[in-house]
């Protein structure tokens, strides 16, 4: 029974330390996720599907809108267009990993599509390596897209690959930003 006290007291000690104690601070989004900010915005696109395993090639078309998310910590991009196997719609998220330290994106679509990856900046050049499925097939794939002056064009280049190894060209296409 002497016990009983002696633990009664450190655990008020305890408490007190505890209450007074500040409570953590909500994070705030820092300069790599401001990073993606250069993608806002409603932007409209055009380019060339190249023919391969994933289906045929033609002239692709479409709008993106993309959004800052609640927080400010990622991007919400949802797309639709039409190409060479018809009308699609999708969304995809582009956030910043601060325990990896990497910026990632996963996107999904109507044609049950799906991928994930990361994204690395250079100057003005976003790379985007990731992989994906579609119709009961894997993909690996790579994209580069290019900023022109002012923030208001994306120069995209993308490459397929079954094996991670040998790669194709996919696509190739210019998205403009609405004023």
């Amino acid at each position: 029974m002497k016990r009983f006290p002696l633990i009664v007291g450190v655990f008020v000690m305890y408490a007190g330390v505890l209450i007074g104690q500040k409570p953590p601070e909500t994070p705030k989004p820092g300069p790599e996720h401001q990073k993606l900010s250069s993608f806002v915005g409603n932007w409209t696109f055009e380019g060339e599907v190249k023919p391969g395993p994933m289906g045929p090639g033609g002239k692709m078309t479409g709008t993106d809108r993309i959004q800052w998310g609640p927080g400010n910590f990622f991007v919400e991009r949802r797309f639709e267009g039409k190409g060479p196997m018809g009308e699609m719609r999708g969304v995809e998220i582009l956030a910043y990993d601060s325990v990896k330290k990497v910026h990632t994106f996963n996107v999904f679509d109507s044609m049950g599509s799906t991928g994930s990856g990361t994204l690395t900046l250079s100057g003005d050049t976003w790379t985007a390596t990731g992989t994906g499925s579609m119709g009961g097939q894997t993909f690996h794939d790579r994209c580069t897209l290019a900023l022109g002056a002012g923030g208001t064009t994306l120069t995209i280049k993308c490459e397929m690959s079954a094996d991670g190894k040998k790669w194709a060209p996919s696509f190739e296409g210019k998205a403009t930003k609405s004023k």
